[in-house]
């Protein structure tokens, strides 16, 4: 966010228009109080630095770069890199991991390439509007999962300040991060429809990935004689950029689950208010008995994280400001995300 330049030329200004004010005229003591106190709070509000540290810019640089080549050894390893660490292991020999990155490099950086290009889009949606707002907040902080995960990151998250953004400020933030996201994964996965290119070499045929709704239409409508394969697609047989616009329409989905403070938690306080508390408990609940139902209990660790922060939205500044007619419809229409982004039964793991 850009730095507030104050002059001490205009506090100045201030104190004496605000000496200037109580002069000439008696005041009782409360108003006294009542007058030091505001203007105690707005000398605050000027000295509040809303920039972040350049400490914090460092780490989100370093975490932006280890996502990258978390991400890049995921594509490598044909999105079982635990599999090429264990056959290494093994061997007793670096030879699994030298012939995956010979023949597998192109494929690592189309997959991190694009899957960053997907998760920095999001990020960055909401990062331009708290930039907009002057809304105190983190820059974007990539977490990568080096090694095991298939998937080599967990995303992404930016932290704004508690309490100075409105509702309707609050919903844009929450809502732009998706739409921003989602205008980078479709045309991703649609050229990935088009030009199918499977991996070049998989250590192993470790799992079926389920596709999501999405991906599925997309599939019937552009090539529709071969929509059948994109229903469950192996990680031998998956190309780099229907895998890296796969894990960003989760990612997407995910986050807009009407939950707490997540990107769709944020959207059902704009629209609900304070009742936004009800919505989630309900999608709560309505979470678990999917898991029970379905036995795929893949996303539980999640839903204990989002139970431990809380269900319940914090207040903004102004829970009062209403968003309009437009922005609830977008809103309402947005909360189908999840159902079209997170696929029934994500990952399928095959026998060895």
């Amino acid at each position: 966010m850009r730095p507030s330049y104050r002059e001490p030329l205009r506090e100045m200004q201030e104190e004496k228009q605000f000496v200037n004010s109580l002069s000439g005229q008696r005041c009782t003591a409360e108003q006294f109080l009542a007058d030091s106190q505001r203007r105690a709070e707005l000398r605050e509000e000027l000295r509040r630095e809303p920039v972040p540290s350049r400490r914090m810019h460092r780490l989100a640089i370093l975490l932006a770069i280890a996502t990258v080549l978390s991400t890049f050894w995921a594509g490598v390893g044909a999105w079982v890199p635990d599999v090429v660490l264990r056959l290494a292991l093994l061997q007793e020999s670096w030879m699994p991991v030298r012939r995956v990155l010979l023949a597998n490099w192109s494929d690592g950086l189309q997959f991190s390439i694009a899957l960053m290009s997907i998760l920095v889009a999001h990020e960055l949606g909401h990062y331009v509007l708290t930039l907009v707002y002057r809304v105190p907040s983190t820059p974007p902080l990539f977490i990568p999962f080096p090694a095991f995960s298939p998937f080599g990151t967990l995303g992404a998250i930016i932290a704004m300040e508690s309490g100075t953004a409105d509702r309707r400020q609050i919903f844009d933030i929450g809502l732009a991060g998706p739409l921003a996201g989602l205008l980078v994964a479709v045309p991703i996965i649609i050229y990935g429809l088009l030009h199918p290119s499977p991996i070049t070499f998989a250590p192993a045929e470790v799992m079926d990935m389920g596709q999501p709704l999405l991906i599925q239409g997309l599939a019937a409508w552009l090539v529709p004689d071969q929509a059948s394969a994109y229903v469950l697609v192996s990680n031998k047989q998956s190309s780099p950029l229907l895998m890296a616009g796969w894990v960003g329409l989760l990612v997407t989905g995910l986050n807009m689950m009407p939950l707490g403070q997540l990107d769709g938690g944020h959207v059902t306080f704009g629209i609900f208010g304070r009742n936004s508390y009800y919505v989630g408990v309900t999608a709560f609940i309505g979470a678990i008995a999917f898991m029970i139902f379905t036995q795929v209990f893949l996303f539980s660790l999640m839903l204990v994280l989002v139970l431990f922060m809380g269900l319940r939205h914090p207040p903004s500044s102004n829970d009062a400001r209403a968003i309009g007619l437009p922005r609830t419809l977008i809103g309402l229409a947005s909360l189908s995300l999840p159902v079209l982004c997170i696929p029934a039964n994500p990952i399928v793991l095959l026998p060895i």
